[in-house]
């Protein structure tokens, strides 16, 4: 039934965005746009653009220390299958592949690989944030005013949901007791699985306790975020349209937002609400429609493709099966080895 829904709002998400940008959209000058594009700047946007992603993997071995020590080698392909996941499945689905395949692969806890997932996710919104602002209050921005309540709003929940995680930490012991007070309240049958879920999913916040390990993540998160602007920025250069009237600030303001309104439920890979979402920021920098779609279109081509790419090789590298990555509903119900012990 989920499954239903979620498909149903990608098609709606993706035919209103499709409609908003090419309708009333001269063809023409869009088909100028693309072709005045520099492709010499495609090279040095790629680099910088999987640099990020280079440090995203040091910074997985990181967050998985307290846990186990992994190396770059094992968890790095992890990461692109889960990414390229993430490019093809809705509901960012590569979260849960990527957690089940490291646990699957390093011995450890899916939970705890998702605890681990769950803070990136944390540490990269809150950079975002961090970016926003440094952006909005250094780059001089045309922003709307009443575009900042919900630049706010968005920046509290995040600055929430990170303090239930360090206190969860902090007081590992009564979040365990109460923990185990809920679980009293469920069926006997699902007191055990759900409790070893979440104690564990507390076990892989444990690097929260730490907080020279929690400063070099955030470190490697502006990092990581900073590349993937850059590139945004070079892309830019390409296209004629920097450093004026969009600047390494503009290129930080779009990426923040864009990447914040496909956490949303969204298509897969966020294609059509990328670009709708760009362009609302672009145009308003001066530059004309056809121009904005195209340089959204470009800027997704390189978010979207050499990840997805890469992905698929090392999926087909380790020699993986879909079925066998992705962690379905139904393999909790499969109690065969069990029945035949008991037969035993």
């Amino acid at each position: 039934m989920f499954k239903k829904i979620t498909t149903w709002i990608g098609i709606i998400l993706l035919i209103l965005a499709f409609y908003y940008l090419f309708h009333n959209t001269d063809k023409d000058q869009l088909w100028t746009a693309v072709t005045q594009f520099h492709f010499i700047w495609l090279l040095p946007a790629l680099l910088i653009y999987m640099l990020g992603y280079v440090i995203r993997g040091f910074r997985w071995v990181v967050l998985l220390s307290p846990i186990k020590k992994c190396s770059f080698q094992s968890l790095f392909p992890t990461l692109m299958i889960g990414f390229m996941a993430n490019n093809i499945f809705p509901a960012r689905a590569g979260e849960l592949i990527r957690a089940h395949l490291n646990g699957k692969k390093e011995g450890i806890s899916s939970s705890a690989s998702f605890a681990t997932i769950i803070l990136e996710r944390l540490f990269d919104g809150l950079t975002m944030i961090l970016v926003l602002w440094a952006a909005l209050l250094f780059g001089n921005l045309p922003i709307k005013q009443d575009s900042l309540p919900a630049i706010k709003i968005v920046s509290l929940l995040f600055g929430i949901v990170f303090l239930i995680l360090f206190l969860l930490v902090l007081f590992k012991k009564t979040a365990v007791k109460l923990i185990n007070t809920c679980l009293s309240m469920v069926p006997k049958k699902w007191r055990e699985p759900l409790g070893r879920i979440a104690h564990t999913f507390i076990d892989g916040l444990q690097t929260l306790q730490n907080a020279k390990e929690s400063f070099l993540i955030l470190g490697m998160s502006l990092s990581a975020w900073t590349c993937e602007f850059t590139s945004y920025y070079f892309l830019a250069v390409g296209m004629g349209i920097a450093p004026s009237p969009l600047t390494l600030w503009s290129a930080a303001l779009i990426m923040t937002i864009v990447n914040l309104a496909i956490l949303l439920p969204s298509t897969p890979g966020g294609i059509g609400i990328f670009e709708s979402i760009g362009v609302l920021i672009v145009t308003p920098f001066g530059i004309d429609k056809p121009t904005a779609i195209a340089y959204m279109i470009l800027v997704h081509l390189i978010v979207f493709i050499p990840i997805t790419l890469l992905g698929a090789y090392f999926y087909t590298k380790e020699h993986l099966n879909i079925n066998k990555i992705a962690p379905p509903a139904k393999k909790t119900v499969a109690i065969k080895p069990k029945k035949k012990k008991a037969r035993k």
